[in-house]
């Protein structure tokens, strides 16, 4: 995912700039206001300062320069209370940092200088003689004065940490909801290519198988029998017409999307069935049960069946007869068979007919089987349906 905070995580030299300028004038005030408190306070001073001006570059740096000024400060009892001012940004910084250790880091310093802060006025051996009550006031003010510039500036840092987070969170959805919608878009894209390929194939190859048995036909019979002949040619001619149709249909719905497509069905099973008869194919066709009205159902079973006898046309022994069997009694049961031809097509053919089916078949949640069965090639197709199994 794209990390929105990239650039904002590494220090830019406009940032690193004004921490410098602005630790400069820090450490010139504050070394003039800690004068009159000793030495030790203005280098506790100095020392916030060189830690506010490395903030954004080091936070190791900046952590040794503040917990050396702490020292010194504790180690002297000089407390430098104004330079104190420096904490609140550092622990800010901590808080806010992208690394999980640093912040871990950040929060146990800020519990430990509390606690230090705590203890510090019993710790003063010069302090005025005061009651144990008294004594538990000072500390407890003290530790909670602390925490506010340790503890509050951490909190403050992890607060916009957590709301960097949740900007980075919204983006990765969206992104990755984008993403998602890209991914579908293109898997329906790659579907419709597939259906309109299907489609393509099953029309250019069912119609050239027929005009091309019947042209062998008509050319045997012009001289013994012309009116074979002729019923040839008309077989060619609503074979073309028919094929010029679908293929204007499929262009149809590649120009225009939105365009309701005609869905081909059990109507036009006959159709194929009885060009298949006319092409000199010996079908024995039989069916029973009651079909279903579905129209992926209806789509499907019409295509696997133009496409099984397609190819029993072109590969098949046409002398011996080809069974087609469609069974509703289960879901929808296709089964083709025919004899092998001795001599098989060389064509070209490159089985694209059979993924096609494959492809539909499974697009219909069913099963598709085809092969060779000794001599015998073997189509078999089970298809769910609202009546019957899945």
């Amino acid at each position: 995912m794209t990390d929105v905070w990239g650039d904002a995580w590494r220090p830019s030299r406009r940032g690193v700039a004004l921490d410098v300028v602005g630790a400069a004038g820090f450490t010139l005030v504050m070394a003039l206001l800690h004068g009159s408190l000793g030495r030790s306070a203005v280098v506790a001073a100095v020392l916030l300062g060189l830690a506010l001006a490395v903030r954004r570059v080091s936070w190791q740096a900046m952590s040794v320069l503040a917990f050396t000024s702490a020292v010194v400060q504790v180690t002297t009892f000089n407390i430098a209370y104004l330079a104190d001012a420096a904490y609140p940004l550092l622990f800010f910084t901590l808080g806010g940092h992208r690394a999980p250790t640093v912040r871990r880091f950040g929060l146990v310093a800020a519990v430990v200088a509390t606690v230090v802060g705590g203890l510090f006025p019993a710790l003063v051996q010069d302090a005025p003689q005061r009651s144990i009550f008294e004594t538990v006031a000072v500390c407890a003010g003290l530790a909670a004065l602390t925490a506010v510039f340790t503890a509050g500036g951490w909190v403050a840092g992890y607060l916009r940490w957590q709301r960097r987070q949740a900007v980075q969170a919204r983006v990765d959805a969206q992104l990755e909801a984008a993403e998602r919608r890209r991914l579908g878009e293109l898997y329906d894209v790659e579907q419709e290519r597939r259906r309109i390929a299907a489609d393509m194939h099953d029309v250019v190859a069912h119609s050239w198988a027929v005009v091309a048995a019947q042209s062998d036909g008509a050319r045997y019979a012009l001289r013994q029998d012309p009116a074979a002949a002729e019923r040839a040619l008309e077989v060619i001619g609503d074979t073309a017409r028919t094929a010029i149709t679908d293929l204007r249909t499929i262009v149809a719905q590649l120009r225009d999307p939105a365009l309701a497509p005609t869905t081909p069905g059990y109507a036009q099973q006959q159709e194929v069935i009885d060009r298949m008869r006319a092409s000199g194919m010996d079908l024995q066709a039989r069916e029973t049960g009651t079909r279903d009205e579905s129209p992926l159902v209806a789509l499907t079973a019409h295509r696997l069946l133009a496409e099984s006898l397609t190819n029993a046309l072109k590969h098949g022994d046409l002398s011996e007869p080809v069974v087609l069997t469609q069974d509703w009694d289960d879901g929808y049961r296709l089964t083709v068979t025919n004899r092998v031809s001795a001599t098989p097509a060389t064509d070209g053919d490159t089985g694209h007919g059979l993924v096609g089916m494959a492809e539909r078949t499974t697009v219909a949640g069913g099963t598709f089987e085809a092969g060779r069965e000794g001599d015998v090639w073997a189509v078999r197709v089970h298809l769910p349906t609202a009546g019957g199994s899945s």
